[in-house]
């Protein structure tokens, strides 16, 4: 009972980037800071960080925020370690900041969302199947190309007002070999989701590739995790 006391005592707010993670510790009366790599050397420097700081790592709540760029991993990894990660809904923090008199902006602050932890007990993430993620970056992949294309064809009409005619055609060899690729792409991605039914909707599917949308089974469910 005295190590889980403990445990509910101590909360960790985590703000990611491409390239770091900022920690906020709120542990009784302390409040401590940690900046560390987002890599996976980054994550086992704060299990040993929190080590260091009589603070168990089993169970201990992290708050993230999910829908950001760059958190999954970091998430995924820490819930393998045992702690109780914890996504801070928009809708949710949105409260929270209007309730503390905080302003919009303090929604990605690392000391924010370790008091969000504290105050709200947000539920625990619950980590997306290997099928949703790949999924994902079906869909990633997808939308790269897509803005290849783009880009290319926006060259086109230049290449042909300058009188660069075997650029020209050159550039829509290229462009029919994209369009190649996309469906490509898309018929692999709704293979995979009839071969997975019930997977919810990415965000990247959000008004976009309605013909794939529709397989979504799953897409009705909220969230997307």
């Amino acid at each position: 009972m005295e190590h889980a006391i403990k445990r509910e005592t101590a909360f960790v707010g985590i703000e990611t980037s491409k390239l770091l993670l900022k920690a906020v510790l709120l542990s009784g009366n302390e409040v401590l800071c940690k900046v560390l790599e987002n890599d996976v050397a980054g994550y086992r420097w704060l299990r040993s960080w929190l080590q260091r700081n009589d603070v168990p790592v089993i169970g201990l709540r992290v708050c993230m925020r999910l829908d950001m760029p760059y958190s999954e991993a970091p998430a995924r990894m820490l819930a393998d370690m045992g702690m109780v990660v914890c996504d801070a809904q928009p809708a949710q923090l949105d409260d929270y900041l209007r309730g503390q008199g905080l302003p919009d902006d303090a929604a990605h602050s690392a000391v924010v969302l370790a008091n969000y932890c504290a105050h709200r007990r947000p539920a625990r993430w619950t980590p997306p199947s290997p099928a949703y993620v790949e999924l994902r970056l079906w869909l990633r992949r997808l939308h790269a190309i897509e803005g290849v294309r783009q880009q290319e064809s926006a060259r086109l009409n230049v290449h042909l007002q300058a009188g660069q005619h075997a650029l020209h055609a050159l550039l829509r060899q290229q462009i029919a070999c994209l369009d190649a690729q996309i469906r490509q792409h898309e018929g692999a991605i709704l293979e995979h989701v009839k071969r997975h039914p019930g997977l919810p909707r990415p965000p990247e599917l959000a008004g976009n590739y309605q013909r794939i949308a529709r397989y979504s089974v799953g897409a009705s469910l909220a969230g997307g995790h």
